[in-house]
C-alpha cells in the first residue's frame, strides 16, 4: 500500500476501497489529515535545545520483536515485510494502512533498543531515517494519535536515542521532535476521540517536562490531562471504556508523568497523586493469577507484563471487593478458581470505539491457568479481525440467531462503531449455602425476537465446580408472538484458552479439559449435545489457534424459559480430586 502522499492531498489513486474499509474500522482518528500551509508554517521552528530529563515508560519489552527488527523483519497483524541489512523501511510503499499506522507509532522502539548496543544503534539510525523521510510532515503519519505515541516513544527511549546523536542526525531528530510537539499543542482542541485526547495530553506533559524551556507546553499538557482524567476515570477507579487494558495504559502514563516531575523537583498536580491509588485498586481487581489481565472490551490478557508494570509502583495492592459497580464486572474468587462476568452494557459515547458486545460473558481461571475466556483483542490485530473480536460470538456467552446482544451504531463524534446496549441489563449476586450465585439477564433481543436472556451461575466455594443455566424466555407482560412456531436458533459458546488440552468424554455431552502446568483436569458436561470447534485467541501478543465448546439449540419465542429447548444446563467440575457430580 502506498501511503498518502506528502501535502494536503487525498489518499493515493487506486486504494479508495482499502482506505474506505480502514476508515470504517478506525473512524475519524484513522483519516489522513489535510492541514493548511499556515499550520505547517506554525509548527516549523527550532527544535528543543536540550533535555532536562527523560521519562520512564515502565512498559514491558518484547525482545523477540526487537531481534526480528534488528534482522530486518517487520510484522504487524498478519502482514510482514523484510528490509535488506542496513536499510530502513521508510520509502517503499507499505503493504496496508494498518501496517503503516503501527510502524509510524514507534511502539517497537523500546523492543529494538533492548537488544544491546546493536539494537540502540539501529534504533537511532531508524529514527534519523524517519526524520529525513517524514520529519517535516505527512498526512497519514502525523495524525494526532500516531504523533502522540511517537513523541512519547521517542522521549522514553531518550538516553539511548538522543544522547549519542551528533551533527546532522541530531539536528534532524530534534527538529522533527519540536515540530511534532507544536503540532500536538496547536491541534489538540480539534481531536474528538477520547482515547487519542488522553494520549496527546500525556505526550505534551512529558515533552513539556523533558525538554528545556518547556514550561508552557507542560502547563497545556497537564491541564488537558486533568480534564481527560476527570472525564475518563470513573469514581471506582475504572476506565470509562470498561477496558482493563486501557486502565493499565492510563495508569502507566500518569505515573510516568508524575515520576518525571518529581525527579525534576517540580510539584506534581494533586490529581495525579489522588487518582493512582483508586486506579491501582481497580486494576488489581482485573489482575489475574497468571500476572495478566481480564481480556475484555478491546484489550488483551497483558500476560507480557503490562499489568505488573502498572501495579509495581503501588506496592502490594490487592483488591478485596468482588463487584465493580461502575466498571460493571463481577468477580468470584473461590479458593484458586477465579470467575468473571461482564455485567455492563456498551460504555457511554464516545468511549465505545473498541468496546465489545459481551454482556454476561464468562471467563474462568484455575489459579495461573486460564480455562474459559473470550477471543480477546490487541492493537496490532488487523482492523477487520479486531472488529470480529467485538462480536458476541467471540465471547463465552449465548448468541441468538447469529446476532449480537448489542447493536453496533456509528458514533457521530468519532465515526467509529460502538455497541449500544443491551437494554435492561442487570446482575445480582448471592451466597447460598456453600456456593455463590450470579444471576444476570438482558433484553438485547427483546425488540428483535421478543426474548429475554438469563444466565445463572452457581460457583462452589470450594472452587471445584461451576453449574450454569442459560435460558431464553418471553416476558409475561408481552403479548403472544405472532408466529409461535418459528423456532429461533442459538449457540452458547465457551472459548478455551490455547493452553487447554481437550479429550473426548464418554458421550457427546462431555469433554475433559486438561491444564498442563499443574496437571489439573476439568470435565465440561452439557445436558444437550456438545461440539468442539476451532476458534482463535487474539488476547496475546500473537494470534493463536484455539478451540471452543459450542452448545446449539432452538428457542421457542413463546416459551417461559423454564425447560428445554429454551433452557440449557451445563457444568464444569474438577475431576482429578473427585468432582464427579451430575448435572
Amino acid at each position: 500500500m502506498a501511503l498518502p502522499p506528502l501535502g494536503p492531498t487525498p489518499p493515493v489513486s487506486g486504494r479508495d476501497a482499502e482506505y474506505a474499509e480502514w476508515l470504517e474500522h478506525t473512524g475519524k482518528s484513522g483519516a489522513a489529515i489535510n492541514v493548511s500551509p499556515v499550520h505547517r508554517l506554525k509548527i516549523s521552528g527550532p527544535g528543543p535545545t536540550g533535555f532536562s530529563a527523560f521519562p520512564n515508560s515502565n512498559r514491558p519489552v518484547n525482545r523477540s520483536r526487537g531481534e526480528a527488527i534488528l534482522a530486518g523483519r517487520w510484522r504487524f497483524g498478519s502482514t510482514q515485510i523484510e528490509t535488506p541489512e542496513g536499510h530502513s523501511p521508510w520509502g517503499p510503499e507499505f503493504p496496508t494502512y494498518h501496517f503503516a499506522d503501527r510502524i509510524h507509532r514507534f511502539h517497537w522502539l523500546r523492543d529494538l533498543a533492548a537488544c544491546g548496543p546493536a539494537g540502540e544503534a539501529r534504533a537511532r539510525a531508524l529514527v534519523v531515517a524517519w526524520a529525513d523521510a517524514y520529519g517535516k510532515w505527512d498526512d497519514f503519519a502525523w495524525r494526532l494519535g500516531v504523533t502522540a505515541d511517537r513523541v512519547i516513544n521517542f522521549l522514553s527511549a531518550g538516553p539511548a536515542l538522543f544522547g549519542p546523536l551528533e551533527g546532522d542526525g541530531r539536528f534532524a531528530a530534534m527538529d522533527t521532535l519540536g515540530r511534532q510537539i507544536r503540532h500536538l499543542q496547536f491541534s489538540a482542541p480539534e481531536e474528538t476521540d477520547p482515547a487519542v485526547r488522553v494520549r496527546v495530553a500525556v505526550a505534551l506533559s512529558l515533552a513539556g517536562a523533558a525538554i528545556e524551556d518547556g514550561r508552557r507546553i507542560l502547563d497545556v499538557g497537564l491541564a488537558m490531562l486533568e480534564a481527560e482524567c476527570a472525564a475518563q476515570i470513573l469514581p471506582d477507579g475504572g476506565h470509562i471504556s470498561r477496558s482493563p487494558e486501557a486502565l493499565a495504559e492510563v495508569l502507566l502514563d500518569i505515573h510516568s508523568v508524575e515520576e518525571l516531575l518529581l525527579r525534576l523537583g517540580v510539584s506534581a498536580p494533586l490529581f495525579l497523586n489522588k487518582l493512582q491509588p483508586r486506579m491501582a485498586a481497580m486494576l488489581s481487581f482485573f489482575h489475574t493469577p497468571d500476572g495478566g489481565l481480564l481480556p475484555a472490551n478491546g484489550g488483551g490478557d497483558c500476560a507480557s507484563g503490562l499489568a505488573r508494570g502498572a501495579l509495581r509502583p503501588h506496592g502490594g495492592v490487592n483488591s478485596k471487593f468482588s463487584f465493580a459497580r461502575l466498571s460493571a464486572y463481577q468477580r468470584v474468587q473461590a479458593n484458586e478458581l477465579t470467575v468473571y462476568i461482564d455485567a455492563g452494557p456498551g460504555p457511554d459515547r464516545p468511549h465505545g470505539g473498541h468496546a465489545h458486545a459481551g454482556a454476561l460473558a464468562l471467563t474462568v481461571d484455575d489459579g495461573p491457568e486460564r480455562i474459559i475466556t473470550s477471543c480477546g483483542a490487541n492493537a496490532d490485530l488487523d482492523p477487520v479481525v479486531r472488529d470480529a473480536a467485538r462480536r458476541t460470538a467471540a465471547h463465552s456467552v449465548l448468541s441468538l440467531n447469529g446476532e449480537d446482544s448489542a447493536v453496533f451504531v456509528v458514533d457521530p463524534l468519532t465515526s467509529m462503531r460502538a455497541p449500544d446496549g443491551p437494554a435492561q441489563l442487570a446482575v445480582r449476586r448471592m451466597e447460598e449455602g456453600d456456593q455463590y450465585l450470579l444471576e444476570g439477564q438482558h433484553a438485547g433481543w427483546r425488540v428483535r425476537h421478543g426474548l429475554i436472556y438469563r444466565r445463572r451461575l452457581y460457583v462452589a466455594m470450594s472452587g471445584m465446580r461451576i453449574t450454569g443455566e442459560d435460558s431464553l424466555s418471553r416476558p409475561m407482560s408481552d403479548a403472544a408472538p405472532a408466529f409461535p412456531g418459528a423456532l429461533i436458533p442459538f449457540e452458547i459458546r465457551f472459548h478455551l484458552h490455547p493452553g487447554v488440552q481437550i479429550a473426548n468424554g464418554p458421550d457427546e455431552r462431555t469433554v475433559f479439559l486438561g491444564l498442563p502446568q499443574r496437571q489439573h483436569v476439568w470435565r465440561f458436561r452439557s445436558e444437550t449435545l456438545l461440539s468442539v470447534e476451532d476458534s482463535r485467541y487474539w488476547g496475546g501478543e500473537a494470534a493463536q489457534k484455539s478451540q471452543q465448546l459450542v452448545i446449539r439449540g432452538v428457542a421457542d419465542p413463546g416459551a417461559d424459559g423454564s425447560q428445554a429447548p429454551n433452557r440449557v444446563r451445563w457444568a464444569l467440575s474438577r475431576v482429578d480430586l473427585g468432582g464427579q457430580g451430575e448435572i
